[in-house]
């Protein structure tokens, strides 16, 4: 039932275009200006790796690539908005063009702004940091374990993620579906279709990333209101901050959906109802503009600054952009470039992907919102805005790359094993090197010596490395904040992963099981790496190798209710119903608030 979404990149799809410019700067020069830096940025999106020498892309072939129908932009400069342009239609049915009104689902941007909205209710005195949530909260209580036996669950905890809450994020619900209350959602009771947000790990000793503990949040601020979330937001920050095209209100009401977009899957296709609706507001629950979201993150920058408080004082902004713990403030991401600091969010929800990112003492920044499931053209968005406004240490240094005789390429030919589970297949085509990671896309290496190879799209280098002998045994791999050795494999021998698309189940679970002796910490037979593989082979309609995998995690994992709820899943898709119903079964006996489980077991039984 949980699923870990993977993206993957499809055939290229050409859709109709149309674009519209709204400029915000203040006087005619700097609309000139603008104008000039928004050309230069629509024909100069960069990818994450840089090349001298590479073309840049331009906005419309990379939408055309990644099948994005539509996309918005907004670029901040000078703590303005310098520009916002649109680009490409709200729905492929419908082909209505995009504008910089339309809105878009901001995913997880909604945290950040929402949080903006509980530190007002801390600065009123109706919440505190540093207090237990639960003396709060009047409609629901936090159910306390002996992982809160020393430490409370604090709003702080909450809105940094280190409240060592369980539920990573939510899927929302397509439009014909029964909504749960928020109370519902936070039990996993029916019809929510998530687990029970509850404290598995001591709070405030590590950071993970939990959008059931921002739903707290949400519940909290609504029960010290008493009103609904969307008017405590629309008052609290949206309309201080003239935010006119931004709303939590779930589902969207007519007059809205009218001007909003619709979610797209990396095929292109629309999602199955067009949008889905999110209960959990704060976690995932607004509609705006890029236009609207660069508002709101300039209040930041010039509050910070000391230069505004149309909502919050100098320093409780600073604890939306400062570290609570590891890169996270009481509200954003913080990112450091050499001695730059930036602070951002992005979002995820079904159909849409959107990015926020600004400088923190600068008054620079960009948001990028896209109706599809494809996110990556986000980011070469802002790495073409950040070259053409000289943003500080964002863009990495540009690579020189090399010719080398093509023949010493044939000794670097060979499988080499990453990890018990993943294998890194060099070939050679057409006098280049190629890599082809397990479970990825093949990848062009390019040459910054003869031993030494990068690729474009991850900051990522190979160098082949020889024994004693002078054989190339192994390859080094570094990335950012690591680095690994990869050894050479010869004959016909495989991984778990290669067994199982081979058809070799037996041989498979077997290599798994003995990861799981000699490794049991490895990310490889992590349940929820194996869920992911699962649900990937199903996408794929390879439903024997899915049941395959969910029956390895089945066996490495049983007293998980998840696992048997993904195995029933693929036996149902498979039209293997005796088998769906005793797999829903033992995931309802472990877990009997697995409201999914119920709505499929009934549906299985035929009641």
């Amino acid at each position: 039932m949980t699923r870990f979404v993977s993206k993957i990149l499809v055939f290229l799809y050409i859709f109709p275009f149309a674009s519209f410019s709204v400029s915000l700067a203040q006087s005619s020069p700097e609309t000139s200006g603008a104008d000039s830096r928004l050309k230069r940025v629509e024909q100069g999106l960069l990818p994450a790796v840089l090349v001298k020498g590479d073309p840049s892309w331009s906005i419309e072939e990379r939408m055309k690539h990644y099948k994005v129908p539509g996309l918005s932009v907004a670029v901040i400069n000078n703590h303005k908005i310098d520009w916002a342009r649109s680009y490409g239609v709200t729905d492929i049915e419908i082909g209505e063009p995009v504008t910089t009104e339309t809105l878009f689902q901001a995913g997880s941007i909604s945290k950040p702004v929402a949080a903006m909205v509980a530190l007002k209710k801390v600065e009123q005195g109706k919440l505190t940091l540093d207090e237990n949530i639960n003396n709060k909260l009047t409609s629901w209580k936090l159910p306390d374990n002996e992982f809160t036996a020393k430490k409370k669950v604090t709003l702080a905890n909450l809105l940094s993620h280190t409240g060592g809450l369980t539920v990573h994020g939510f899927p929302g619900y397509a439009i014909n579906e029964k909504i749960p209350t928020l109370q519902q959602v936070l039990d996993g009771a029916e019809p929510a279709n998530t687990a029970p947000v509850r404290v598995d790990m001591e709070p405030g000793t590590k950071f993970r990333y939990s959008g059931g503990g921002t739903t707290i949040a949400q519940l909290a601020i609504m029960d010290i209101e008493k009103k609904p979330f969307p008017q405590i937001a629309s008052d609290t920050v949206l309309k201080p901050l003239n935010m006119t095209n931004s709303t939590y209100s779930q589902p969207l009401p007519n007059d809205w959906r009218k001007k909003a977009a619709s979610g797209h899957r990396p095929d292109g296709k629309l999602v199955e109802g067009k949008i889905h609706i999110y209960p959990e507001m704060q976690a995932a629950g607004l509609w705006t503009t890029p236009t609207d979201l660069a508002k709101f993150a300039i209040e930041v920058q010039l509050s910070v600054a000391g230069r505004s408080n149309k909502v919050l004082s100098k320093e409780m902004t600073e604890k939306m952009v400062t570290p609570f713990m590891e890169e996270v403030g009481l509200g954003f991401f913080v990112e450091k470039h050499g001695k730059a600091l930036y602070f951002g969010h992005g979002g995820a929800d079904e159909g849409f992907r959107a990015e926020l990112l600004v400088n923190k003492d600068k008054g620079y920044g960009a948001v990028v919102m896209a109706n599809s499931d494809n996110g990556q053209i986000l980011r070469e968005v802002l790495r073409g805005v950040a070259r053409e406004y000289g943003w500080d240490e964002f863009l990495p240094a540009a690579h020189e790359i090399v010719t080398i005789d093509s023949t010493k390429l044939d000794e670097y030919v060979g499988r080499f094993q990453v990890n018990p589970d993943r294998v890194l297949t060099v070939t050679k085509v057409d006098s280049r090197l190629y890599a082809e990671p397990t479970e990825a896309p093949r990848v062009e290496l390019l040459p910054l010596s003869e031993i030494s190879f990068i690729r474009r799209d991850q900051n990522i280098q190979y160098t082949f490395v020889r024994n004693t002998a002078g054989k190339v045994d192994s390859i080094q791999i570094r990335f950012p904040g690591g680095a690994s050795q990869a050894m050479r494999i010869f004959g016909d021998t495989q991984i778990p992963y290669e067994m199982l698309m081979a058809g070799k189940a037996v041989e498979a679970l077997e290599g798994y099981r003995r990861i799981k002796k000699e490794k049991p910490d490895a990310n490889v037979i992590a349940e929820a790496r194996l869920n992911t593989l699962g649900y990937t082979l199903m996408r794929q309609n390879k439903l024997p190798e899915a049941i395959a995998i969910f029956k390895v995690n089945v066996e490495l994992y049983p007293n998980s209710w998840n696992v048997y709820d993904s195995l029933g899943e693929a036996y149902m898709a498979n039209g293997d119903k005796e088998l769906a119903i005793t797999n829903y079964k033992k995931s309802l006996e472990l877990n009997p608030k697995n409201s999914g489980g119920v709505q499929m077991l009934k549906k299985l039984e035929g009641k």
